[in-house]
């Protein structure tokens, strides 16, 4: 693509967020996931942080966007998120800003992407990119961001507006624009911008013509199958979610992550490694085992009242481990109801 750092300008990055410590975490990380260790001597190299649980747009698949009861609303304050650095960017690779909100929506964005950065952490977003101006494109290219995913599930207005309800296609594509433009002023950016195209029904008769635009844009895109209600999908076997949300699923089996005959998804699971491999922080310091537990409740800890590391290791985080692992453990905690049902679905 048009624009993209050279080989060695990436090998450099990859160099700067590396260390020993870190390439410790991964290997030990890999050990005992393998052993199905339960207290773990190692911390996440890649986490998520949620810098706000407020969004722009009403998608309907998006609990979010629904505005559904359950969670506590509002943003990551700048103090709180320097804590979370502070503690754990020795052990981090990667600091995912996003999880159940639009993250240009917080005023303090830019500051905490340059601190990771600064504290030689690498940093992505993901955003609906309907909301930006000149100055936030020019900043969001200074400050070091690895990538931004723009999420976009449409090739046409019309086409776009059916799940983005609210936005526009046609903001989204200017304001690509405007950041590729911005980061073709800077030769040195190694931001990578990729457009994120979820397949459903409705756009899946737009998949060609999305890669068409991205291409003549000189833009990466990535095509992804959908995910049923987000809100639900751990809470409810594969055939209840496909029952319930069937409209939104396409036709074409190579978009689709479900047998659609026998009410089943395609690739079964009996395992899952995220509550070894990565964590999510919430906006008000709630920790979470993954990105699809959307309410405060299921929360294993908070890192801003004991600090992440006790969590990490405390009796709800083991217990989780120790059910997804087969072992015997008395605590219950979200894994137990995922687990029950499947697994996510996507």
């Amino acid at each position: 693509m048009s624009g993209e750092p050279s080989l060695i300008s990436r090998i450099r990055e990859e160099k700067r967020v590396l260390s020993v410590k870190k390439i410790y975490n991964v290997l030990m990380g890999a050990l005992q996931l393998s052993l199905k260790h339960t207290r773990l001597c190692y911390l996440p190299t890649r986490i998520s942080i949620e810098t706000g649980n407020i969004c722009n747009l009403k998608c309907p698949l998006c609990p979010t966007g629904r505005k559904d009861p359950g969670p506590s609303r509002g943003f990551m304050a700048f103090e709180d998120y320097k804590k979370i650095i502070d503690e754990l960017s020795r052990d981090l690779i990667l600091v995912r800003l996003y999880n159940w909100g639009e993250p240009l929506l917080n005023k303090n964005l830019i500051p905490m992407i340059q601190y990771a950065y600064k504290q030689g952490t690498g940093v992505t977003i993901s955003t609906n990119l309907n909301i930006l101006d000149q100055q936030t494109a020019a900043e969001l290219m200074g400050s070091g961001l690895s990538k931004i995913f723009v999420s976009c599930d449409g090739a046409s207005s019309e086409t776009y507006a059916a799940y983005h309800v609210g936005g526009s296609f046609s903001t989204v594509m200017d304001n690509i624009r405007l950041l590729l433009a911005e980061k073709r002023k800077r030769p040195a950016c190694m931001t990578r911008i990729i457009w994120l195209y979820h397949v459903f029904r409705h756009n899946e008769h737009e998949v060609g013509k999305a890669v068409d635009l991205a291409d003549n844009l000189g833009l990466e895109i990535r095509i992804n199958k959908m995910r049923t209600d987000m809100g639900k999908e751990i809470f409810e076997t594969a055939s209840q979610a496909i029952e319930r949300d069937r409209e939104w699923i396409p036709e074409d089996p190579k978009y689709c992550a479900f047998d659609l005959e026998n009410k089943r998804v395609k690739k079964e699971k009996n395992f899952c490694s995220l509550p070894w491999k990565e964590t999510v922080i919430n906006w008000n310091g709630a920790v979470l085992p993954c990105c699809s537990v959307f309410e405060d409740t299921y929360s294993l800890g908070n890192a801003f009242e004991e600090g992440f590391k006790k969590v990490w290791n405390g009796k709800a985080y083991i217990a989780a481990r120790k059910e997804i692992a087969g072992k015997k453990n008395s605590t219950k905690t979200i894994c137990h109801i995922c687990k029950a049902n499947g697994f996510t679905h996507f």
